[in-house]
C-alpha cells in the first residue's frame, strides 16, 4: 500500500446508532420550534384583527345587530333589514321575468296591443319599485314598526295559528270541517276558502293616488257564479301530510333563492296580518258623516272648449243640457254632469278645493287638471252629512295609511334614521344594476 493512503475509518454499529439519534432529536426541535413560531403568528394575527376591527365577533354584530333606524328608541336591526331586502328583491325581480316572459309570447301582434300596453305599464311600476326599493323599504320598516307599537298599545295582537293559516291558505291546504254540535241548531262551521294570493310577501299599503276618473269611484261588485249545465269536478282535498311536504318544499325554495329563513317569513306574515287587523280597527273608528258637497261639471280638453262652454253658460242654457252635449267625462256625461255627494279625499287636489271653495249654485271657472278642463257647479254643501256606503268604504281604506302618515310626522315619535349606501347587500345591487343596465321590455 502507497504511502499516504488512508485507511477509511468505519462507524461502529454503537456509532451508528447514536448518530440515528441525533438526526431525530434535530427533526424534532425543528418540528417543536415551527409549532411555536405558527402560535406566535396566530397570536399576533388575532391580535391584529382585534385591535383594528374589534374582533371578529364585534365585526358581526355590527354589521347584523345595529339599528338602520330606531322608533321611539326601538331599533330596526340591519340584520332585518337585509333579510327583508334581500326577499323583496327578489320577489319583484322575479315579477319583471314574468312579465318579459309574456311579453315576449305576445310579440308584435297588433291585435294584443292593449295586453302588451298593460304589461309595460306594470314593468314600469314594478321596475320604478326595484330601484327604490333600499329607501323605501327602511320607510316601510318604520311604518312596520309604528303599526307594532300601536297595536300593542291596543292589545291587538297575532297568535302563530294565524300565521300557519296564512301558509295553509297559500299552499292550498285546507283544514277539516269540524263536526257540527248535536242540538237544534247546528255550529256554524267554518270552512276555509282556499286563496293562491301569496301573503308570505310584505303587504304595501298604497298612498292615496287620484283616481282614473273624476266621477266617485264605487266598490266593483262581486261576480256572482251562474248556474251551469255541467257541474264542475269537487277538487281532491289535499291532506295533511302532504301539505306539510309541500310547505316544507316551500320554505326550503324561498331559502335558496333569497337566503330568507322560516322564521323570518314568519315574522314577515306577523307583520302583515297584525297591519290588517289595525287597519280594521282604525276604519271601526272612522266617523260615519263628514263634511260634503254635491257637484256637476263639464269636462273639455282645451281652452277654447271651456271658453264655448262658458259663453253657452253665461247665455243662460242649462248647465246639465251642455253638459250632456260636450262633457267627455262619460262617467257623469248621461246625467248632465253629477257627480253626486263626495268628501274630502274622493277628488284629485285641484279640483276638491275648488268645489269645496264654491258656493252653492256657483260656477266655477275652467280648472286645469290632469284630465282637462273642468267647469264646475256646487248644488249643495253640507257640514255633517252621512256618508254614502261607497264613500264610506273607500274613506275606511285608506285609515291606517293615513294613520301612519300621521304617526310618521308625530313630533310624539321618535324615529332615527342610519341608512348608508352600504347596508344594501352585495346580490340585491346586482338584481339593480342589472336592471338599470338592461333594454326596456319593449326593445326587446
Amino acid at each position: 500500500m502507497p504511502k499516504g493512503d488512508k485507511h477509511t475509518l468505519q462507524e461502529t454499529r454503537k456509532q451508528q446508532l447514536r448518530r440515528a439519534r441525533e438526526e431525530r432529536q434535530e427533526r424534532m426541535l425543528y418540528l417543536a420550534l415551527g409549532a411555536v413560531a405558527l402560535v406566535i403568528l396566530i397570536v399576533f394575527g388575532l391580535g391584529y384583527l382585534s385591535a383594528n376591527f374589534g374582533g371578529l365577533q364585534t365585526l358581526l354584530a355590527v354589521q347584523f345587530n345595529s339599528p338602520i333606524a330606531t322608533v321611539n328608541d326601538k331599533p330596526i336591526s340591519i340584520r332585518d333589514y337585509q333579510t327583508q331586502l334581500r326577499y323583496s328583491a327578489v320577489t319583484l325581480n322575479g315579477q319583471l321575468q314574468q312579465i318579459i316572459a309574456q311579453l315576449q309570447q305576445i310579440g308584435s301582434d297588433p291585435t294584443l296591443d292593449f295586453i302588451k300596453s298593460s304589461y309595460e305599464q306594470q314593468y314600469e311600476q314594478a321596475a320604478f319599485q326595484l330601484v327604490g326599493l333600499p329607501n323605501s323599504l327602511m320607510n316601510t320598516m318604520i311604518e312596520d314598526e309604528l303599526a307594532r307599537q300601536e297595536a300593542a298599545r291596543r292589545n291587538i295582537t297575532v297568535l302563530a295559528d294565524e300565521v300557519d293559516q296564512e301558509i295553509e291558505q297559500y299552499v292550498g291546504y285546507l283544514r277539516p270541517t269540524p263536526s257540527p254540535t248535536a242540538g237544534p241548531s247546528p255550529t256554524p262551521t267554518r270552512t276555509g276558502t282556499p286563496t293562491r294570493t301569496p301573503t308570505v310577501t310584505r303587504t304595501f299599503t298604497p298612498s292615496p293616488a287620484p283616481t282614473g276618473t273624476i266621477t266617485p269611484t264605487t266598490p266593483t261588485p262581486t261576480a256572482t257564479i251562474g248556474p251551469t249545465e255541467t257541474p264542475l269536478p269537487t277538487p281532491t282535498l289535499m291532506v295533511y301530510e302532504t301539505y306539510l311536504t309541500e310547505k316544507k318544499k316551500l320554505f326550503e325554495t324561498i331559502t335558496k333563492q333569497t337566503q330568507v329563513s322560516e322564521p323570518d317569513l314568519r315574522k314577515m306574515i306577523e307583520t302583515s296580518i297584525l297591519r290588517q287587523k289595525l287597519q280594521k280597527v282604525l276604519a271601526d273608528e272612522m266617523p260615519k258623516t263628514a263634511e260634503q258637497v254635491q257637484a256637476r261639471h263639464i269636462l273639455v280638453s282645451t281652452y277654447d272648449d271651456a271658453v264655448k262652454v262658458e259663453e253657452r253658460l253665461s247665455k243662460g242654457e242649462d248647465f246639465g243640457k251642455v253638459a250632456q252635449d260636450v262633457s267627455q267625462d262619460p262617467g257623469s256625461k248621461d246625467s248632465g254632469g253629477d257627480l253626486g255627494w263626495f268628501p274630502r279625499g274622493a277628488m284629485i287636489k285641484e279640483f276638491e278645493d275648488t268645489a269645496f271653495a264654491l258656493q252653492v249654485n256657483q260656477i266655477s271657472q275652467p280648472i286645469t287638471t290632469t284630465y282637462g278642463l273642468h267647469i264646475i257647479q256646487v248644488t249643495a254643501h253640507e257640514q255633517n252629512r252621512e256618508l254614502e256606503s261607497s264613500a264610506l268604504t273607500r274613506v275606511q281604506s285608506t285609515a291606517l295609511t293615513n294613520w301612519l302618515k300621521t304617526a310618521a310626522s308625530d313630533p310624539n315619535n321618535k324615529i332615527e334614521r342610519f341608512y348608508k349606501p352600504e347596508y344594501v347587500p352585495a346580490e340585491v345591487k346586482k338584481i339593480i344594476a342589472q336592471l338599470q343596465a338592461s333594454a326596456t321590455p319593449t326593445a326587446r
